[in-house]
């Protein structure tokens, strides 16, 4: 028998973890066994057991590997927070919703999280894993108070609504997206989609900062 290095075991403790992502996102957490995993991972059962106690301990090191999408797409942003804070903020939820739209793997985690998992108290919580996954709310709170003083949002802006409004948005968009993905081209739309929330932000519109459009930006880049 061949003996397994310690970087074969870290080889197969992710190949789990990856298809622990894709089976919970086909069948839900609830009805996903730990033999569906084993079989998607191509090792035994046992292999499981040699690495994770139960099937929580795999959901909640599912998360915790997890980047926020802010620190994922920070490279493919163009606006400078500090120079243009509205615009930065229009590029990112435009960003965001490209890379998930167009990212299995982040599409599958979208998926578990909104409409595959049923939560328990041994569970990561909810709220914990919408911080990690999804944008902090202490960098949007930055954002928009430097957009207020910069004279780019009305000085009598409520931030915590706001992010109330904001994170709304994102989160409806998605979980709509995702039990219909045929029916919204999200990549491609995902810029008018932003438009219409950042309208709401300002009374008037014209005011915007003049952004670049994402989806050619991403072209230009080949990404």
């Amino acid at each position: 028998m061949v003996r397994k290095t310690k970087a074969d075991a870290l080889v197969t403790r992710q190949q789990l973890i990856d298809a622990a992502i894709e089976q919970f996102a086909l069948r839900g957490v609830s009805n996903t066994t730990l033999t569906d995993i084993a079989d998607a991972a191509g090792v035994t059962r046992g292999a499981v057991y040699w690495h994770f106690n139960s099937k929580v301990e795999i959901f909640n090191e599912m998360w915790r590997q997890q980047l926020p999408l802010s620190d994922i797409i920070k490279h493919r942003m163009i606006q400078n927070e500090k120079e243009n804070p509205l615009g930065w903020l229009r590029e990112a939820f435009v960003t965001g919703l490209q890379y998930i739209a167009q990212t299995p793997k982040q599409r599958a985690l979208m998926q578990i999280l909104y409409h595959k998992c049923e939560f328990n108290k041994d569970m990561m919580c909810e709220m914990e894993i919408r911080q990690r996954l999804c944008f902090r709310h202490e960098n949007m709170r930055r954002i928009l108070s430097l957009c207020i003083r910069q004279g780019s949002l009305p000085a009598d802006t409520n931030i915590e609504l706001t992010l109330v409004m904001l994170h709304g948005f994102f989160s409806g968009v998605l979980k709509n997206w995702l039990l219909s993905p045929e029916s919204v081209d999200l990549y491609h739309q995902a810029p008018e989609l932003v438009d219409y929330i950042m309208a709401t932000l300002h009374p008037h519109p014209a005011l915007w900062p003049v952004t670049l459009d994402t989806a050619t930006t991403f072209q230009r880049q080949g990404l």
